[in-house]
């Protein structure tokens, strides 16, 4: 159910560095929360040059959201973070101020996976 979104301007990364943040982001989801390869999605969402902004200026601002189910520690959730803020400055070259991250959960009950509700985190 981990569904990442990266939200970058276009032309930032070819499709060669799509493949390979998303097979890192796959990789690196996979490993630190215990679950298949397959339930980890990756979508990138480009925009146009001059559409992207930081402080009111124009920036080639890297935006990735995370959906994932309740259920994990802050601990976790801020591990992941950095380890994610790593991954997408490394291969977008953004300057922190032009990054942002964010986490969003939803419940189990409200998550569909390969045409079965997601179970709980705790009874994987």
């Amino acid at each position: 159910m981990p569904l990442y979104t990266i939200t970058i301007q276009d032309g930032v990364l070819g499709s060669e560095a799509k493949t390979s943040l998303a097979m890192e982001l796959t990789t690196l989801h996979s490993d630190y929360a215990g679950v298949p390869k397959n339930w980890v999605h990756v979508v990138f969402q480009d925009y146009a040059p001059g559409s992207g902004f930081t402080a009111g200026e124009p920036a080639a601002t890297a935006a990735l959201t995370l959906l994932i189910r309740t259920g994990r520690s802050p601990e976790y959730k801020r591990e992941l973070l950095q380890r994610l803020w790593k991954l997408l400055q490394t291969a977008t070259g953004a300057p922190d101020d032009q990054i942002v991250i964010g986490i969003q959960e939803v419940p189990a009950s409200q998550a569909m996976e390969m045409g079965k509700v997601m179970p709980d985190v705790a009874n994987e």
